[in-house]
């Protein structure tokens, strides 16, 4: 009976711990979500860059970022930081900018979001100063550690390169033995979330644009694969920053002929046939709101942005093919059909 009462109670304090501690979360995000943080200070400050993919859950601290690269002199990098965010959390973890590695702790052992954006800033800005303000050989450094601005002084004139990114995974993966070492393409990855480069149709094959907002995040043609780290892998379409909440619509007048969904490769995709030898496909959708043997106009919704199959993140990766079936290196660059 004894035993009884003590694993009650050790079980009510139990509850009440994690009670406790739900209750400041939610008090946590309530406070970013509604500006407690203080943000009004710095509403209307600017930055060097715009947005065109960041989440509900890394927008919610903004606050956050603002306050914490102002402290550490770097105002005009907020949403570079945003975008750091989404390449490492998507905002779906509670060590948000996954800060704990730059402390030399175990990855994820920061478990106040605050603190993980804080300590975050402070790195970038460390590695940035470091990169004498080169903001590409930062971005790559502060995922393979300051070891790789030593490596691209001694190899490249202290320039940042894709390829010298990858000479240096190499490098670091064999000399740890490791299979792979970091993200070769994180600059990349991370400036897809940001508008680097758009465009509008006007091309004579008539495609319109998949999205509103066009930011290109992936070309057309050999790369490094981001998610397995194969080498010269061929990428047979073209990839589009975009986030849940973004329509993706056929870039021409035609046929539904594939609606598949799926866990890997495409994830969830659809393919629409416009001509005897020409068809568009859209893959890692989060839903399909259309059916196999539909008529499609041009800007029809087709579903919405995702990152379900093989993805690191939401996106639209887009193929041009003359045939279904055809191997990645025989399909047409879409950038070049998109007139972009």
């Amino acid at each position: 009976m004894f035993k009884l009462k003590v694993i009650m109670i050790v079980l009510c304090v139990k509850i009440f711990v994690v009670f406790i501690g739900i209750a400041f979360f939610v008090v946590v995000m309530f406070s970013v979500d509604s500006g407690g943080l203080g943000g009004g200070e710095f509403d209307g400050m600017e930055t060097e860059y715009t947005v065109n993919g960041i989440a509900p859950e890394v927008e919610r601290f903004r606050p956050y970022f603002i306050k914490y690269a102002k402290e550490y002199g770097i105002p005009e990098h907020v949403e570079l930081l945003m975008a750091m965010a989404m390449q490492e959390s998507g905002g779906r973890y509670v060590d948000v900018m996954q800060s704990s590695e730059s402390l030399g702790l175990p990855r994820n052992s920061i478990t106040d979001p605050e603190e993980s954006i804080k300590q975050g800033a402070k790195y970038f800005a460390q590695v940035l100063k470091s990169a004498g303000g080169d903001v590409e050989l930062a971005l790559q450094s502060y995922n393979f550690g300051n070891g790789f601005i030593d490596y691209a002084k001694e190899n490249n004139n202290g320039k940042y390169s894709e390829s010298l990114a990858l000479d240096f995974s190499r490098y670091m993966a064999e000399k740890m033995g490791w299979d792979r070492y970091g993200d070769a393409n994180y600059v990349q990855n991370v400036m897809r979330y940001l508008d680097t480069s758009t465009g509008t149709a006007g091309n004579s094959d008539g495609w319109a644009l998949p999205l509103t907002n066009i930011t290109i995040t992936s070309e057309f043609g050999p790369r490094v694969h981001p998610v397995t780290g194969e080498v010269n892998k061929w990428h047979g379409g073209l990839d589009f920053s975009c986030t849940p909440a973004d329509i993706i619509m056929s870039v021409a007048d035609g046929e539904v002929v594939e609606v598949i969904h799926s866990n890997v490769g495409y994830g969830n995709y659809v393919t629409v046939k416009h001509g005897k030898n020409e068809f568009s496909r859209y893959a890692h959708l989060s839903n399909i709101d259309v059916r196999n043997g539909d008529a499609i106009s041009q800007g029809d919704a087709l579903g919405k942005c995702g990152t379900t199959g093989t993805s690191t993140g939401n996106h639209l990766h887009l193929e041009h093919l003359t045939a279904l079936g055809q191997a990645h290196e025989d399909k047409k660059d879409p950038r070049k059909t998109l007139g972009l």
